[in-house]
C-alpha cells in the first residue's frame, strides 16, 4: 500500500504535529489554524512525494521550509 510508506507515514505524523501547533496557537489567544497548518503540511509532502520523487529526508526538509515560512510570514504579518 502506498500510504504505508515511510515517506507517507512521515508526512502524516508532520500533519498532526502542525496541526496541535495550530491548536497551541489558539489557546493563546489566536486564531485557531490547526486544519490550515494540517492540510499545508499533507500538500507540501505530496507535492515533494509525487512530483519529486522524494524519500523521507526530503519530505523532513519540505515541512521544516514549511515551518519557516509560516514563521516569516506570522513575523511579517505582526509587524
Amino acid at each position: 500500500m502506498i500510504f504505508l510508506q515511510t515517506n507517507w507515514i512521515l508526512a502524516f505524523v508532520c500533519a498532526f504535529i502542525f496541526f496541535g501547533a495550530g491548536k497551541a496557537e489558539a489557546k493563546g489567544g489566536g486564531s485557531d489554524n490547526g486544519f490550515l497548518w494540517a492540510g499545508l503540511s499533507i500538500a507540501t509532502s505530496a507535492v515533494f512525494i509525487r512530483f519529486f520523487d522524494a524519500g523521507w529526508f526530503l519530505v523532513l526538509l519540505g515541512q521544516a521550509g514549511m515551518f519557516l515560512g509560516i514563521g516569516i510570514f506570522r513575523a511579517l504579518r505582526d509587524r
